[in-house]
């Protein structure tokens, strides 16, 4: 038996071939939980090359993949931002999986991140990814979180901040300072949450192997007039481990923090991140 058989977990920001929410559900589903996966929709030629060649189909392929490891899947298409989306995806959720036990708050975007200063954004632009990576975060959390007090059986919230959401990095527009807003939000409703026995943390990935660090790397390089490889090689080096994460590597800490072994652990925000930022 893994640690989470028998529970019910929703992980946002779950559709993206190479993302850490695919990982996270996967790892859930393999602990033993049955998984909602949500994404926003994206129409075909959004898809980067390497999903359009895989005949990826964003949540529906990794409730496949959750489904062929022998749990239940749930597979929605749900924007984050809008309120009445994130409480629809609470309710599926629990008519055709049964409960909600876990919270994974993965869903994130990074627009500017890598491209031009804070001075030349459009406000447009701000908006959008303080949205996103903020609220966002904040509704879901909010919707779970009322469920789970009603409930009254305890429960876990795991929020994806960033180790820019530890350590500021310039050129990351409204990305950078929505991570660190996700940091307090996730302190405080950990201490809302305690005497109802929900656990809330926050991962803080670093540099990870994804398509959403890729992009981050080509308007980096373009904005300094570099090769994205130069780019993704200098980030490496100030690494203390030498190199990217594997989403997997993410997804095994934020299971850990969704299992009974993290019972007396909240309110903690735990980098995972080669050692890049020590606190």
């Amino acid at each position: 038996m893994g640690w989470l058989e028998g529970k019910v977990a929703i992980v946002t920001g779950a559709g993206r071939m190479r993302g850490i929410g695919r990982a996270v559900a996967l790892r859930l589903a393999q602990e033993g939980a049955d998984v909602a996966v949500t994404a926003i929709g994206r129409l075909a030629e959004e898809f980067p090359q390497a999903e359009r060649e895989a005949g990826w189909r964003g949540v529906e392929s990794v409730a496949e993949e959750i489904e062929r490891l022998g749990r239940r899947a749930l597979a929605l298409d749900v924007d984050v931002t809008d309120a009445a989306q994130v409480r629809d995806m609470v309710k599926r959720t629990q008519a055709e999986l049964g409960r909600i036990d876990v919270l994974v708050s993965n869903a994130g975007l990074a627009l500017v991140s890598g491209k031009r200063s804070l001075w030349e954004m459009d406000d447009e632009e701000w908006r959008r990814e303080v949205d996103v990576n903020l609220n966002g975060v904040y509704l879901c959390c909010k919707a779970v979180a009322a469920v789970l007090v009603e409930r009254g059986e305890g429960g876990k919230i795991v929020n994806v901040s960033s180790s820019a959401g530890r350590r500021a990095q310039p050129q990351y527009g409204g990305y950078t300072p929505a991570k660190f807003g996700v940091i307090g939000l996730t302190q405080m409703l950990a201490k809302e949450l305690a005497p109802h026995r929900v656990n809330v943390n926050a991962v803080c990935p670093g540099s990870t192997d994804t398509d959403m660090m890729d992009g981050t790397f080509h308007r980096t390089g373009e904005r300094m007039g570099i090769p994205f490889e130069m780019v993704k090689e200098g980030v490496r080096r100030f690494i203390p481990l030498g190199r990217q994460a594997d989403p997997a590597e993410i997804a095994a800490v934020v299971a850990y923090l969704a299992s009974p072994q993290a019972d007396y652990i909240t309110g903690q925000a735990i980098s995972v991140d080669g050692g890049l930022v020590m606190s």
